[in-house]
């Protein structure tokens, strides 16, 4: 981790951290997995208000998607799920915090009148729905 920490909820702190849990194939200590575990914790607070406040704007898959997320999301930050294992803790969080972070992107797009990536305007819930299968380990 840096000597700077990043805002809460910023879209490239987020996608650094979700990474290095993830992807990134070096193992990390004890207390390395504590700053992850905090980091993503202040990622999935700072994001979660944002996307209920654009639950209203969305539609459709986009919306069902977003109340799916957020159900994660109070599961993840549930007092008991600081009880769990460590490892799967941080999985879980960065896979939400990653989610979340793909549905400001979307709603971001959806204010501008933006097609999603690759055209699909029925599709553009497939970023953060993924990010929920994935770990789900479907």
């Amino acid at each position: 981790m840096g000597t700077e920490k990043a805002e809460p909820g910023a879209e490239q702190a987020v996608k650094a951290a979700c990474h290095r849990v993830l992807w990134d194939m070096r193992p990390f200590g004890a207390d390395e997995a504590r700053e992850l575990l905090a980091e993503l914790d202040e990622h999935v607070r700072a994001l979660s208000p944002q996307v209920s406040a654009l639950v209203p704007e969305l539609g459709g898959e986009d919306r069902e998607t977003a109340l799916l997320v957020l159900r994660h999301v109070d599961r993840v930050l549930h007092p008991d799920a600081s009880l769990t294992d460590g490892q799967l803790r941080l999985h879980e969080l960065a896979v939400v915090a990653r989610a979340l972070s793909e549905l400001i992107v979307l709603g971001r797009r959806r204010v501008r009148g933006e097609r999603p990536a690759g055209g699909d305007a029925e599709n553009g819930s497939a970023d953060a729905a993924g990010w929920l299968a994935a770990g789900a380990g479907a």
